[in-house]
């Protein structure tokens, strides 16, 4: 479960910036179901959604945390396969002659296996700078921490990591070197970081191959899909080999005289030949005569006949169930893009009320009708802008004093008016009528 993660000169984000998913004590709504309580009294939100203008940053958060993800896993890896002179494919806050020079940050805090750790690191574009690893028990208690190459091991609380303080190279984690050879902690960590399901909203690459897998090997989640779109008048569902070659290479041989373009044609025929096939997936409507008696089902080809939002929903449900089923991390980009109002709404409450393994959902989202009381608490509720100088910060609705936000206050309604920013806006002034039509024409409109 996740607990906080923090970043620092990364993208868009300039100072040091946190998402906290510990439930505030003095909020009282929804602590039936929008809340994980943990072995240590820790009571965790199930969710947090974040809204903000278009470029304002949300993206670059949720890309942060991707970013941390895919270092802890590629680290030791990557430097391996690019001979040790890797680099990392770090952005940093390119709007401040400080931060060019500086490290980015990027801290996590969670619980795996009922404990607490805290892990970070500082690095630069070719080198870690910094490292820590920090558990709680009865107190917090750090494993190790480096400064560079030094690397100073707990030496009753970690002795995994002893005597392998000096086989780092100055790219690679120490936690990644650790976790390969195997080592308990190490890896108990690692996987945690595996359990972080991200989905890109706007486009279905990965998670569709996911859920297409999904829908062939596991009967459970089959039925739970048919179920879950009855109300898409969806009858059944199918995957079927998609053969990917569907030029026809023998009739095109025939009508050439050319040798060398036959001879081309025939090489192409025979790599294509070698290439895997892609699965299919198709989609059964039912047929009516006359007087709406049921005579048949029509198949369909989902990708080239169902509707953008049919086919974003049916391809989100495969990381949705993962994440319920083996509690993990969802971190959603768009969550709402494709889809109509009410069924992104459906989806959170779903999210909520059959939670049973302490999931996470985090997600970015422009649509405000799933902002409000009935939905999120106040402290699940996050924005981000951009100052006047060009850097992301992120605040959460439970940072406004109570004056100006309550329980039950209309949260969409107050956004719309600007009173909590982080909103899209242009001024409509006659110079845009102006550079549109000219002034004498703008002057007759």
């Amino acid at each position: 479960m996740l607990i906080e993660f923090s970043i620092e000169n990364f993208l868009s984000f300039k100072d040091l910036t946190t998402l906290s998913m510990v439930a505030a004590k003095s909020f009282k709504e929804h602590s039936d179901l929008h809340i994980i309580k943990t072995e240590s009294n820790l009571n965790l939100l199930k969710s947090a959604v974040v809204y903000g203008n278009n470029a304002s940053g949300k993206s670059n958060f949720l890309e942060a945390m991707g970013f941390m993800k895919q270092t802890v896993l590629n680290s030791f890896r990557d430097a391996l396969m690019e001979n040790s002179e890797r680099k990392f494919p770090l952005e940093k806050f390119a709007l401040n002659t400080k931060t060019e020079k500086a490290t980015s940050f990027f801290e996590i805090s969670f619980i795996q296996k009922e404990t607490k750790y805290r892990y970070g690191f500082e690095i630069d574009y070719d080198k870690i700078v910094a490292e820590w690893l920090f558990h709680t028990t009865s107190k917090e208690v750090y494993l190790f921490k480096r400064d560079h190459q030094k690397i100073e091991v707990n030496k009753s609380a970690f002795k995994e990591g002893l005597g392998k303080e000096e086989d780092v190279k100055e790219n690679v984690l120490f936690l990644s070197v650790l976790a390969t050879l195997g080592k308990d902690t190490s890896t108990n960590i690692v996987d945690w970081f595996k359990k972080c399901n991200f989905v890109n909203g706007i486009h279905d690459r990965g998670h569709k191959r996911y859920t297409i897998d999904k829908l062939k090997s596991d009967k459970q989640f089959f039925n739970w899909v048919l179920h879950f779109i009855k109300y898409l008048e969806i009858a059944n569902l199918s995957t079927t080999e998609e053969d990917v070659n569907d030029i026809d290479f023998e009739t095109l041989r025939d009508k050439e005289k050319d040798e060398e373009i036959i001879n081309l044609l025939t090489s192409i025929q025979k790599i294509q030949s070698k290439q895997p096939k892609r699965d299919q997936l198709i989609t059964f409507h039912r047929k009516y005569d006359e007087d709406n008696v049921l005579v048949d089902t029509v198949a369909f080809n989902f990708d080239k006949q169902e509707s953008e939002g049919t086919k974003k929903l049916l391809y989100l449900l495969g990381s949705w169930y993962d994440t319920l089923q083996n509690g993990k991390v969802l971190i959603i980009d768009e969550l709402d893009s494709r889809l109509h109002s009410h069924l992104t709404l459906r989806l959170v409450d779903f999210f909520h009320k059959f939670n049973k393994s302490k999931a996470q959902l985090i997600c970015a989202v422009h649509d405000i009708s799933l902002l409000n009381k009935e939905t999120f608490r106040r402290d699940q509720i996050w924005f981000v802008e951009k100052n006047q100088f060009g850097a992301s910060e992120l605040f959460s609705l439970a940072d406004f004093k109570t004056d100006k936000v309550r329980n039950k206050s209309a949260f969409d309604k107050n956004y719309i008016e600007g009173k909590y920013g982080a909103i899209p806006y242009f001024d409509i002034d006659e110079k845009l009528n102006e550079l549109l039509y000219g002034k004498r024409e703008a002057e007759q409109v």
